[in-house]
């Protein structure tokens, strides 16, 4: 009710209306007999638009008149039919000519109810100019009395001429009322959706903006302002030449006669992806939308997800300082690390099985710059050709049945700006490895369904314990690949080749187990780190590991901790002395006992011997001979 206002032209209406509502609406009347005059009623409603009304309810040349001086809904409570007759009739027994005069808005409805009822009609479309002349008509035609609105009556009373004001009903009041509340209430919803609108608006990352048909800028978000660096003022209702005058380049590509999608432009002080959308309406072009995305915030933005990224496990928790290097070869390695971190060129690293090719991976990415970055591990011999491929570049939504629906961002994403390590990447599949390549090339992959190039940031590291230069000969390697990754090479020592860390390393891994278990770190005595020393540690450190795991649970029982000794030193001695079965023995010792000619025949015998002595492996061949497996490989290719 506090939105719409009455302005009522007379005390008589004022009174219907009160009679209809009550005092629940505010209501403006005469304190007099005298009609309100145009210009005492046109303050008034202007005053009643800036205190917030939202609707004015009156009647007659009142509402004709405020229709054209306010800005907010005016509702004109109209005379109906019935009201005419009612006061026609009630005049007829006394009056035989009865005149008619009003304006135009009131009466034009009843012209033909006036043959029926026997009146003369007077329409006044001007007060100023047809209302004198409307009332010498009616007393030209002998018009006896006067039925009209107040004005009229007012001025036909001047000339001796009697007349009664015609008032609307309670039922038209009520009516009137209804419609204002619907205009107050349909007013509300568009304040709530234009409000909505704003707020998203505001609060859009993005600059957004809108230009109309005559290419002016109509509407834009405090984002734009700033991105263009103009107050509001200088740009709204301008057309875009003038608004876009410092910004040439952004200019040129708003002013294109279609629509346009992630164009770069430069502002003045950052880069912005301009967007371009048409708006239409029932297929009628009303105008364009623009949105302008700064790529320093997205770049912010996106670095801010891959921290977020990094929470969830993607992080290289070991450093050079977890890494023994008494041995020179171990040493070597770490001087490796520490100058090949510097760089982001690729790294491969070569070493048996649990020669801690992870570790050292890790180590790279802890002294690079990228060390608050993410590390991502992934094992290309734990998953199938198909799942590996959308597990490292992902895949957009419906690529393939049981996708996400959403799609999936892939390992070289999740990546961006760190390091990617591809451990076992000899068992990666011919097929994935030509995608691999071009990653390395261009630093670019592509979703698997997608049809978009995702540009990535990522240092990669590759581990393999496998000769890959034999896999290239045998056509499960590509060869191209190869030279791509062996560009800083890290071979990496066996423990039989760096027996001086083994104590060394006994000590942390102990260390290590025991505060896994939380309980005390055992004592070994000398004669069995000798024995570790000594043996050949075909599972390198992870095998080291297992071994001093084994150890410390069993120390935790009832066992005589010299039974648990004796019986590990008894298994670490059997297994360090090669088993063959006695067919293979005979042959051995035949061919050992012809062995002759020049050393380098007896040097090809001894090789040819123990390779098949030990059935063709060459791991356990290079164990006996006390040789490492790439010395073994040499002076196969020499002989």
């Amino acid at each position: 009710m506090s939105k719409m206002v009455v302005i009522a032209p007379s005390r008589e209406f004022a009174d219907i209306v009160r009679t209809a509502i009550g005092n629940d609406i505010k209501i403006y009347a005469p304190d007099s007999d005298r009609d309100f005059s145009f210009q005492e009623t046109i303050p008034i409603a202007k005053e009643e638009e800036q205190n917030g009304a939202e609707v004015i309810i009156t009647r007659g040349g009142q509402a004709t008149l405020l229709k054209q001086k306010v800005n907010i809904p005016v509702v004109e409570v109209k005379m109906t039919v019935l009201d005419i007759l009612r006061t026609v009739h009630s005049l007829k027994t006394r009056y035989q000519r009865i005149g008619l005069i009003g304006v135009e808005n009131i009466i034009c409805d009843y012209r033909e109810l006036g043959s029926y009822i026997d009146i003369k009609i007077y329409p006044v479309f001007s007060y100023e100019h047809d209302l004198d002349i409307r009332v010498r008509e009616a007393i030209s035609d002998k018009i006896e009395f006067i039925v009209g609105d107040g004005m009229s009556i007012d001025h036909a009373k001047q000339f001796g001429l009697p007349g009664i004001k015609l008032m609307p009903s309670k039922a038209s009041v009520l009516e009137a009322l209804d419609m204002s509340e619907n205009l107050v209430l349909a007013g509300f919803q568009e304040k709530k959706v234009n409000e909505q609108l704003r707020m998203i608006l505001e609060t859009a990352q993005d600059g957004i903006f809108i230009i109309s048909n005559e290419n002016k800028m109509v509407l834009a978000n405090s984002r734009v302002l700033d991105l263009l660096n103009q107050e509001r003022n200088r740009v709204i209702h301008q057309s875009i030449e003038n608004a876009l005058e410092s910004e040439q380049e952004l200019l040129q590509l708003i002013i294109e006669p279609h629509e346009i999608n992630g164009k770069i432009a430069k502002l003045h002080d950052s880069v912005v992806t301009v967007s371009k959308r048409m708006i239409t309406v029932d297929e009628d072009k009303i105008g364009w939308v623009v949105t302008l995305q700064d790529v320093t915030q997205v770049q912010k933005l996106e670095r801010k997800i891959r921290r977020q990224l990094t929470d969830t496990g993607f992080t290289a928790k070991q450093n050079l300082s977890d890494m023994v290097a008494v041995a020179p070869n171990m040493k070597n390695v770490k001087e490796k690390i520490m100058h090949f971190s510097k760089t982001d060129s690729t790294i491969l690293l070569q070493g048996e099985t649990g020669t801690g090719k992870e570790l050292v991976a890790q180590s790279i990415h802890n002294q690079s710059h990228r060390n608050n970055r993410p590390f991502v591990p992934v094992n290309c011999g734990a998953l199938p050709g198909n799942l590996l491929e959308s597990e490292l570049f992902g895949y957009e939504p419906g690529a393939f049945t049981g996708a996400n629906r959403n799609g999936k961002a892939g390992l070289f994403e999740l990546a961006h700006t760190g390091t990617i390590f591809l451990d076992e990447i000899g068992e990666m599949p011919l097929e994935l490895q030509s995608r691999l390549l071009r990653v390395i090339q261009e630093r670019e992959i592509m979703r698997v369904g997608g049809s978009s190039i995702i540009k990535v940031d990522v240092r990669i590291i590759a581990a393999t314990h496998r000769d890959l230069q034999i896999d290239i000969r045998e056509g499960k390697f590509r060869a191209d690949l190869f030279y791509r990754l062996n560009v800083l090479r890290i071979p990496l020592p066996s423990l039989r080749e760096r027996k001086e860390d083994i104590p060394l390393l006994m000590n942390r891994l102990l260390d290590k187990v025991s505060n896994r278990y939380q309980c005390q770190i055992p004592s070994l005595p000398k004669e069995i780190i000798d024995i570790f020393s000594d043996y050949s540690w075909p599972g390198n450190i992870r095998e080291l590991e297992n071994m001093l795991e084994r150890l410390v649970v069993l120390y935790q029982t009832e066992i005589p901790k010299e039974i648990i000794l004796q019986e590990m030193m008894k298994e670490l001695r059997e297994q360090n002395e090669p088993k063959w079965n006695d067919q293979n023995q005979g042959k051995y010792e035949e061919h050992h006992s012809i062995l002759d000619g020049t050393l380098r025949d007896i040097e090809k015998q001894v090789i040819l011997n123990n390779l098949e002595k030990f059935n063709g492996n060459k791991d356990l061949t290079a164990q006996k001979l006390g040789i490492s497996r790439a010395t073994l490989w040499r002076k196969l290719k020499e002989l």
